[in-house]
């Protein structure tokens, strides 16, 4: 699994394309999306996640709420990632 980090070690070539990297630059970058119907045990609506970013999940009552909120929680992800210098895998 190809991961970056904010603070590269010494000769660690796959780190590199984090440096300098803003948020803003990761939110552009194409993470594959999955979207689930719910059942109406569940709640109905729509699951969305993307399996690259563990724990990067929300859900809405229409795919494209799913997808709206997604990306908010994809944000968050990201910029909490960021302030702890996480790594943060990169999309496939």
């Amino acid at each position: 699994m190809k991961k970056v980090r904010s603070k590269p070690k010494k000769g660690d070539d796959n780190n590199q394309a984090r440096n300098g990297m803003s948020l803003r630059m990761f939110m552009q970058l194409q993470y594959k999306i999955e979207l689930l119907p719910l059942s109406k045990q569940d709640g109905g609506g729509y699951f969305a996640t993307i399996p690259r970013l563990k724990g990067c999940q929300s859900d809405g009552s229409i795919p494209d709420d799913a997808i709206k909120n997604l990306r908010e929680a994809q944000k968050a992800w990201l910029a909490s990632a960021l302030k702890h210098s996480d790594p943060i895998p990169v999309p496939q």
